[in-house]
């Protein structure tokens, strides 16, 4: 039998600071880079207003907090959507206090650089309403690998027994699920906010709410059908960005000029001003957006995103990457699983080598580490506005800063910091 659901508050959480993607989010916040075609928190804002319950949402904000309002009054005119800013970013919990003045109901969470599939959202909270006994929800997914993740342990019938933070996998007993990031909490969640103490890390974590959630409330945790994506690393952009290009392939219009002379084999979306040139070679699935411009003799493959007025000349090849708004290859380049950040510009021969000579998995360095993407193959990610001369060689794995300059011939071996780091 159903039971009620009194949401009418949705909360985004999109003050991140997004370290770990850096190049690009040296000039915009995690939550506005595109995956499949739009800004990840236009697809998280897109689905909560798809639940017919949610009257506002509140978008937590700090970093590029001016370019978040700026999107969210262009895209969101009518819509009952309001920033909360957050004065210093002090953990996903202190986020929550933030945005919660006035909640006088249950109220929902979104973590606001998370990717989920479409109506994901509105299928969990139709699950929740149809179960009985409980009076609190979250979302989680199946993994192979659970130390990563935050993990609910739970009962046969979905209930939390507890969260634990990378757990060491003989911690794990029974049935398990990964936090996925969407909550509905009860109108006292407010008070175990308040009631929780400052992390190691000098924050206040809304895991440890939750916990006490646990211990006073039934909450129940259904189990995402869809693949789920937390945008921590830039080639899980890439890894995102292939999969919904794949899945949402019914929604794909021809829509901009496509000239005689062009072959395509699979799915494509072409923008109404974009413009693909005769002698273009298209594998899909691609994406081609607002006064996109590629060809003449262009080969495309595997699921591309060309952003806004980007350009992709004569004798180039594209692989499953991601090129941003304004970002141009005008001629006998390269790019291969790799991600360009908006204003580029390669010169004529730049290459992205994206495949190491022991085919073992290319290694990137985040915050001075080094580590594995995991991927066998994974070319550059690059900022904005760089330019590179002709003939320029990149290696696998390698970060280009912004507004970093290459010159001619040059092999690229070892990450460039950018012009104001």
């Amino acid at each position: 039998m159903e039971q009620g659901c009194n949401v009418v508050k949705a909360i985004v959480l999109a003050a991140g600071l997004g370290t770990r993607l850096k190049p690009l989010t040296c000039n915009r916040p995690k939550p506005l880079l595109e995956v499949g075609g739009k800004p990840i928190l236009q697809r998280t804002i897109d689905q909560i207003l798809e639940i017919e319950e949610v009257e506002e949402v509140r978008v937590v904000i700090h970093a590029f907090s001016g370019l978040v309002k700026q999107f969210i009054e262009t895209h969101y005119p009518t819509q009952n959507i309001r920033c909360i800013y957050q004065e210093k970013p002090r953990g996903t919990g202190d986020a929550v206090k933030c945005a919660i003045e006035g909640i006088e109901e249950e109220f929902m969470v979104v973590f606001g650089d998370l990717v989920f599939e479409r109506d994901e959202l509105k299928e969990a909270v139709n699950a929740f309403k149809q179960t009985e006994g409980f009076d609190a929800l979250a979302c989680g997914f199946k993994a192979e690998d659970y130390s990563k993740y935050g993990v609910f342990t739970l009962t046969e019938n979905g209930k939390a027994i507890n969260i634990i933070e990378k757990p060491d996998q003989n911690e794990i007993k029974g049935k398990a699920l990964v936090n996925a990031g969407f909550f509905i909490f009860p109108k006292d969640m407010r008070e175990y906010l308040n009631g929780i103490d400052l992390s190691v890390r000098k924050e206040i974590e809304l895991t440890d709410a939750i916990r006490t959630l646990i211990d006073k409330h039934n909450l129940y945790v259904h189990e995402l059908k869809g693949k789920w994506f937390d945008i921590g690393y830039p080639w899980l952009l890439l890894e995102a960005n292939k999969h919904l290009l794949e899945k949402e392939q019914n929604e794909f219009q021809v829509l901009g000029t496509v000239e005689e002379g062009v072959r395509v084999y699979g799915k494509i979306h072409v923008a109404k001003s974009a413009r693909i040139r005769s002698g273009t070679y298209i594998e899909g699935p691609a994406y081609f957006d607002e006064g996109a411009d590629i060809g003449p003799n262009t080969y495309i493959r595997g699921a591309s995103y060309f952003g806004k007025n980007s350009r992709v000349g004569n004798a180039c090849e594209v692989k499953n990457s991601i090129i941003y708004a304004n970002t141009h290859a005008a001629h006998l380049s390269y790019i291969g699983d790799s991600i360009l950040g908006e204003k580029c510009n390669l010169g004529a021969g730049t290459i992205t080598a994206n495949l190491r000579h022991d085919n073992r998995p290319v290694k990137v360095t985040v915050k001075d580490k080094r580590i594995s993407s995991g991927r066998r193959k994974l070319g550059v990610i690059m900022g904005d506005d760089v330019k590179t001369g002709i003939g320029v060689s990149i290696l696998p794995g390698v970060k280009i800063g912004c507004g970093a300059r290459i010159n001619a011939d040059e092999t690229v071996n070892r990450d460039i910091q950018g012009v104001h780091e």
